[in-house]
């Protein structure tokens, strides 16, 4: 008698836990849902604010004032921080004779899409600046004297710069002691090569690699004589009618953290 009492409350049970589980999944519980969660959501919190404010009581105040003064403290060291970089950044492009300061806007790099540290390369750098500041599409962005990219897009207050590497850049260059002509491709992956170099010319290990100059009508692309990189090996075969070399930055791409972007040149 009780085994079939046992089983009858067993079936009772699971077929309500059927029906139930069942309903929540159609959606039909969720009134008697909104309907628990406004009874009890002030219960909860204040039952959360209670306990914080328990664990708070127990902590000594001055404790707690030192732990709000080491915030602030910290804000400001890392104020101070950027502030610093900031001024060594603007020193250092200023005293630079080419591009002149007059047609350089200065951005911060507020984003790198796909870019993850130690495991992929930047491709392009998003800017803080835009249209609003100058910046046109074709603009080049450069720091120091070195080149780094391109602007690609830009909207009213930000813009996105196609870094050098990038397997979609491409211009003419020229070797600094030897005066080798060719085209500097991105390979992507931080990569850059000089190609379609005529046999003819000397090209050199060490040697740099500048920019031509590729400016239009409008002002705006790759100013001369900036530099691309080094050259660090170099492929030459007899029975090719070009020979090549590849080419390295001399800057860090991916700690890069401000840029100037040439406008109006």
């Amino acid at each position: 008698m009780c085994k079939s009492s046992f089983t009858s409350y067993f079936l009772v049970f699971f077929i309500l836990s059927f029906l139930i589980f069942g309903a929540s999944k159609t959606g039909l519980l969720n009134p008697l849902d909104s309907f628990f969660k406004t009874i009890f959501s002030p219960v909860q919190a204040l039952t959360y604010q209670t306990f914080t404010k328990v664990t708070d009581f127990g902590q000594n105040s001055q404790i707690l004032m030192l732990k709000a003064q080491n915030l602030i403290l910290t804000q400001k060291l890392v104020d101070q921080t950027k502030l610093i970089a900031d001024n060594e950044a603007l020193r250092d492009q200023f005293q630079t004779a080419s591009p002149r300061s007059a047609n350089l806007v200065e951005a911060d790099v507020v984003g790198a899409p796909g870019f993850v540290p130690g495991l992929s390369f930047p491709e392009t750098l998003i800017l803080d600046m835009g249209t609003n500041d100058g910046v046109r599409v074709g603009d080049a962005v450069v720091y120091k004297n070195n080149l780094v990219g391109k602007i690609t897009q830009a909207s009213a207050n930000l813009s996105s710069a196609t870094l050098v590497t990038n397997s979609s850049s491409q211009f003419i260059a020229k070797t600094l002691e030897t005066g080798a002509s060719g085209v500097a491709k991105g390979q992507g992956g931080g990569e850059i090569i000089l190609d379609n170099v005529v046999l003819s010319d000397n090209l050199k290990k060490g040697d740099l690699v500048l920019t031509t100059g590729a400016i239009n009508l409008q002002n705006s692309g790759f100013p001369p004589d900036l530099t691309v990189g080094k050259i660090i090996s170099i492929s030459k075969n007899p029975s090719d009618l070009f020979q090549k070399a590849e080419i390295q930055p001399l800057i860090d791409f991916t700690n890069l953290q401000k840029v100037f972007v040439v406008v109006n040149y």
